[in-house]
């Protein structure tokens, strides 16, 4: 199983879509993932935040989209911040 799902390909003009119920229990951390003039590549869902798998998106993107920053939604405070 992945670590993570894109829900929004915004780079390539895909349509976001909705998680499915399981996607929902099983990738519950938001991110977005950004290039160098933080321009919003894609958004997705992980589920790990914790470990290193977060940033498994990040490099992904990077080799096929030049991504080079990733933020999460804080669980606290529900804001999104750079990792």
């Amino acid at each position: 199983m992945a670590n993570y799902i894109i829900t929004h390909n915004i780079i390539d003009g895909e349509v976001p879509r909705e998680r499915t119920v399981l996607e929902t229990k099983t990738y519950p951390f938001y991110f977005e993932l950004y290039d160098d003039d933080k321009v919003l590549y894609a958004k997705g869902y992980l589920n790990d935040n914790l470990t290193q798998k977060l940033f498994e998106p990040l490099d992904d993107w990077m080799a096929d989209y030049g991504c080079t920053g990733i933020k999460m939604r804080n669980q606290k405070t529900h804001k999104m911040e750079w990792v």
